[in-house]
């Protein structure tokens, strides 16, 4: 249902309604329901010409139907995400994406987006793959990785059952979760990082692995004390979904620990790190995190010895939120 705030303007209604009622506009609608997009990757996956399609991107802009994020030279678009907004656009948003499967482009579309995000993902996991056990001298480059993994811990319980680590890498901070728990699982997408960390813990019973995508966990719900996402928010596809299903797994009251780079506009740790994200602003990470049922406990920011900031992050699960089947 559509909910007017009392402050919107008759204006505002028919923007967003007259970008709504063109069938291109509402195919980009459905496909940014999977995750932000480039411009290269929308007209890729509409088949239409960038000029055509920066046109309509504008239209629903400006009708507040999505919003922009530019990441250094690339710009991307995605849904009005603010959960707090009662405006008639994000309103509007809620009550047409239900309805999507009804276009006759829903099949091909939705085929497509998958296939670019499936891309990204593959060239992520084939950097991962070139670089196993190096990745631990790789990180050391551009920042010191035992700041951050020292706060981690400081943020996990003395004594849990089970935690989860996404995006393990070759499992380097698994030996130091394992005596707080009965069992530790490392989760990567890179099936070079997985078979190195395997060999790396072999005679540590605790320690146990998954080679999966962490936007489709192979984990049942509710079922984790605690989930560990370090420094692999940036290399994934679709952030936000990777939060949901951190969620998903996450008992109640269940403890999220995050450790991310602040937003910046160092352009070469995408072609030198296969880094889909350059950072993230505080603000947008907050958000996504209400979004997906948690409460922040705490965050900080560490100053590393370059130019990157750290953003670190404990959140709980809130109890009563709607788990993802």
């Amino acid at each position: 249902m559509v909910k007017l705030n009392p402050q919107t303007s008759p204006k505002d209604i028919l923007s967003a309604l007259k970008a709504a009622s063109d069938e291109s506009r509402l195919r980009i609608l459905h496909i940014l329901t999977y995750g932000a997009l480039n411009v290269n990757e929308i007209t890729a996956v509409l088949g239409m010409g960038q000029s055509r399609v920066s046109r309509h991107l504008k239209i629903l802009a400006d009708a507040r139907l999505l919003e922009s994020q530019r990441e250094g030279s690339w710009v991307y678009y995605k849904l009005t995400e603010d959960s707090s907004s009662q405006n008639f656009s994000s309103g509007l948003l809620s009550t047409l994406t239900p309805f999507a499967s009804s276009h006759p482009f829903f099949d091909k579309d939705k085929k497509s987006t998958e296939k670019v995000l499936s891309d990204r993902n593959k060239m992520s996991s084939k950097f991962f793959d070139s670089i196993g056990l190096q990745w631990e001298k790789v990180q050391q480059e551009v920042m010191n990785p035992r700041s951050y993994r020292e706060k981690i811990l400081s943020y996990l319980p003395a004594k849990l059952n089970t935690i989860l680590d996404l995006g393990c890498g070759p499992g380097v901070l698994l030996s130091d979760m394992a005596p707080r728990a009965t069992k530790v699982i490392g989760v990567d997408t890179s099936h070079k990082m997985i078979a190195e960390a395997r060999i790396t813990h072999q005679k540590n019973k605790k320690i146990s692995f998954l080679e999966a995508r962490l936007e489709e966990l192979p984990v049942k719900n509710n079922s984790a004390d605690a989930v560990v996402a370090s420094m692999v928010l940036h290399h994934v596809s679709n952030p936000p979904l990777v939060l949901q299903e951190a969620s998903r797994i996450l008992k109640e009251k269940g403890i999220l620990c995050l450790v991310d780079l602040k937003k910046h506009n160092q352009e070469y740790m995408r072609d030198n790190y296969a880094d889909l994200w350059l950072g993230f602003q505080p603000e947008l990470l907050a958000e996504w995190l209400l979004q997906s049922g948690f409460e922040i406990l705490s965050h900080e920011e560490l100053q590393t010895d370059s130019v990157f900031k750290i953003l670190t992050i404990k959140a709980v699960k809130k109890g009563g939120h709607h788990v993802r089947t």
